[in-house]
């Protein structure tokens, strides 16, 4: 494919920064067999295996690319080194903008020159101006954009709104809102009904600019126009857009420099929400559902990062930070199912670095509204705007749904640990006794074990409530009970009755993916409460039964642990897989399923559990939760408390074993997608390391201590797994694991084996390494239930 020249130099930081990298290459023919086979485990998307055979591409070769499982950091090179003033900005934006067109947006032309105006109309109304217009340009003005302003009464200069719409002053949105603020609303063909950017793509034949970001492209031929006119305040100049078009808004910013400030609303994965938070990771939208669904949004080529979204050199945030120092407000529904809070906030935090570096961390804010995709605060994102332009001196406050920061809990709590107590271990030690003793029988093994429990109590930490002075902020995410209050000035957010029915009920808003239309017809489910240790308020759970069960039936019974669905909790989206819940409610369990602290219909809890328990955790938090969640389950009629399961995905799965290991009536684990070993878990990995549980994650704040002394943590997950010995569990670690070492979650299972071998046991240890990335299809959680019927019924 030919380039033009500004495109070659862009490019160029490539070339020259991926030989640097410390990482052995592979030959094509090893990424052709990895094609091979990513396409034998992907479901076929038609446009992309054609693109494939006209281009004959192969993935690229993700040993030369940094792995990076947190977010990439804005202000790090391609080839490591840093950004250390804001005069090494500019070349570090150069390569992050060249990275997003090579893996995601494809390739741009040069701005065209605008050559003609035409104005199909103009009418005026109550002194304002209504114009609608077609722009040409590009190669013999072929190409067109059907576009619209309304300049409001006066002199001007006004400020202008732009919207992806040609009826942007109309009866809705953010151009009726912002024209009777004294703005100039414009609109442009640049959504799904008005795509004027379809016709580009046979114009300019040697990009490869995709769908979003061609109508991103357009905005700036608006632009153009807008600078003809002396009604113009050229130096205030925003954009907007809402999901999809979110995401184009976005792109539009980082196009054009003369778009000063950009709204964009829920953008969802491929916008401010990373693909690293997302995904099948987080039980939302990913690569591979977003490469599918939408095959013409982004660059095919994007679809090889399907699970390996660590090795993607860029993210949401540095979408965001292409745009600093220029002003970024980021919104989203609290309970968005498709920009979901704890991403974007993470995002938000990552790219403020930029900001923060360019010396304008005020022209970053965030905001959230009560209720799922589509709730928007238009006037408050609005008076946002009006401060950034100067139109008012209300500063925005920033409020976060989750304010952890691990630095600030631990300058307050100031809690030490004596390290010395604590030798370095390795995870072939799991048979030596705290003496050095080699373990040989079961009751050597019962007494390391109870030093394991004893490890694991206090790492979950002192139950004992305390005070902070308010390091974390609650934020204002309304009061279910009864109807929210407007947020921030705006228009009243929708209630229901619970959130938690809200979110989980046959209305809920994920009931449009699927999963609980079919939980309705295909199973018996019924609410139960019951208390929660840590005093918050009762936890309300479902649990599923299979239809026409008897009366007296004593049914084997799961707990299904959901992993980091800070939106939905339990229930997951833009999954085409049964949900979990289902598949084992049809193989004859009864399934209890409730939300975690902080996730879901419980996110409130989030920002104010270390304010109550200062030296508590999260995650013991959670696993006294379960625990509660096994009496209440065990009084269901038709359970058999007998047999009560614990069935977890990544973070739950955690939760899972945690719980185990203190409470023997949990009779067997699956854990899927879990854990890495923590030992030989060290930064230099990419994996994301212990910061994933103390400083990412608040889960567990005591483990900080550890950090850079990793072989020296109290108990590791071959300790975990053995401590709950004879009794059954399931390991599932993909080959391709992001979060995970594969060749250490085989030497820990492995370890623990020998305990259970102690114990005539170690058949009930599985361990499954599929030749896959961390997500749950149906093949998956078959093979799951299948030995779960062998070992747990």
């Amino acid at each position: 494919m030919k380039r033009q020249p500004r495109l070659l130099a862009l490019l160029a930081f490539l070339v020259i920064a991926i030989p640097a990298l410390p990482y052995a290459a592979t030959t094509p023919e090893q990424r052709k067999a990895y094609l091979e086979k990513l396409v034998q485990i992907l479901p076929a998307v038609p446009s992309f295996n054609t693109w494939l055979q006209r281009t004959g591409e192969l993935p690229p070769d993700f040993d030369t690319l940094p792995k990076i499982n947190g977010l990439p950091d804005p202000l790090q090179f391609l080839d490591g080194h840093m950004v250390k003033k804001a005069a090494d900005w500019k070349a570090r934006r150069a390569e992050l903008y060249a990275l997003e067109q090579k893996y995601d947006l494809g390739t741009f032309p040069p701005k065209p020159k605008l050559d003609n105006v035409v104005v199909l109309s103009e009418n005026t109304a109550n002194g304002q101006i209504t114009r609608n217009l077609r722009l040409e340009f590009g190669p013999d003005q072929k190409a067109t954009l059907r576009a619209t302003i309304t300049i409001p009464v006066g002199a001007g200069p006004f400020p202008v709104m732009i919207s992806p719409s040609i009826n942007a002053p109309g009866a809705g949105g953010f151009g009726a809102v912002a024209l009777a603020r004294g703005y100039i609303s414009a609109g442009f063909a640049g959504n799904d009904s008005q795509n004027d950017a379809n016709a580009y793509a046979p114009l300019y034949p040697e990009f490869d600019f995709a769908d979003l970001p061609r109508r991103a492209w357009s905005a700036q031929m608006l632009v153009d126009y807008l600078y003809t006119l002396p009604q113009v305040d050229k130096e205030h100049i925003a954009l907007n857009g809402y999901s999809r078009d979110g995401k184009m808004a976005l792109v539009a910013a980082i196009i054009d420099p003369r778009i000063v400030a950009v709204i964009p609303g829920s953008t969802g994965v491929g916008g401010v929400m990373p693909w690293r938070l997302g995904s099948e990771h987080g039980f939302g939208e990913s690569i591979e559902s977003t490469t599918r669904n939408f095959p013409t949004w982004f660059d095919p080529r994007l679809r090889f990062f399907s699970g390996r979204e660590d090795r993607l050199p860029v993210d949401g945030n540095s979408l965001v930070a292409l745009v600093a120092p220029r002003a970024v407000l980021i919104t989203y529904g609290n309970n968005d199912e498709v920009s979901q809070p704890w991403p974007m906030e993470q995002a938000y935090r990552s790219a403020l670095r930029a900001y923060e570096m360019l010396g304008k961390p005020e022209a970053l804010g965030i905001m959230h509204s009560p209720g799922y995709h589509g709730a928007n605060d238009v006037q408050a994102a609005m008076n946002w705007l009006d401060f950034q332009f100067g139109r008012s001196q209300t500063k925005w406050t920033n409020e976060f749904v989750y304010p952890w920061d691990y630095d600030k809990w631990r300058a307050q709590v100031k809690e030490t640990v004596n390290l010395s107590k604590y030798p370095a271990r390795k995870l072939t030690d799991t048979l030596k006794a705290s003496g050095g003793a080699t373990i040989v029988s079961v009751a050597d093994w019962e007494k390391k074990s109870a030093d394991i429990r004893k490890s694991v109590e206090w790492m979950l930490g002192d139950k004992t409530p305390g005070t902070l002075v308010s390091p974390f902020p609650l934020p204002k995410l309304g009061d279910t009970s009864k109807p929210a209050a407007p947020p921030r000035g705006g228009q009243p957010a929708a209630t229901s009755a619970t959130l938690f029915d809200d979110i989980h009920g046959t209305k809920a808003r994920g009931n449009s993916y699927g999963w609980i239309d079919t939980a309705v017809q295909k199973t018996t489910k019924h609410k139960i409460t019951f208390p929660s240790p840590s005093g918050f308020g009762a936890i309300e759970a479902d649990v599923f039964t299979p239809n026409n069960v008897a009366a007296d039936a004593r049914l084997p019974a799961v707990i299904w642990l959901h992993g980091y669905s800070s939106s939905l909790g339990y229930s997951w989206v833009y999954h085409y897989d049964l949900h979990p819940v289902l598949a084992l409610v049809q193989a004859g369990y009864a399934v209890l399923a409730f939300d975690q602290s902080g996730f879901g219909s419980r996110q409130v809890e989030a920002a104010g559990f270390y304010n109550k328990y200062p030296r508590w955790s999260q995650m013991g938090h959670m696993v006294e939760d379960t625990r509660a969640a096994i009496d209440a389950l065990s009084r269901v009629a038709q359970v058999d408390p007998n047999r009560i399961y614990l069935f977890g995905y990544s973070m739950g799965a955690d939760i899972a074993l945690h719980t185990a290991v203190l409470d023997p009536r949990v009779k067997g684990v699956v854990s899927l997608n879990g854990f890495t070993p923590m030992r030989p878990d060290t930064a230099d990995k990419g994996g994301g390391g212990i910061a994933r549980y103390f400083r990412e994650h608040d889960l567990l704040p005591r483990m900080g201590a550890f950090a850079g002394k990793e072989a020296q943590l109290p108990y590791d997950y071959d300790e975990l797994i053995a401590a709950i010995a004879p009794r059954p569990v399931y390991v599932l670690s993909p080959q391709l694991s992001r979060d995970a070492t594969p060749a250490d979650v085989r030497l820990a299972v492995e370890q623990a084996k020998k305990i259970y071998a102690l114990y005539n046991a170690a058949d009930n240890v599985m361990l499954d390494e599929p030749w896959d990335y961390n997500r749950l299809p149906l093949g998956t959680q078959d093979r799951v239930i299948k030995w779960m019927g062998e070992k747990m019924k």
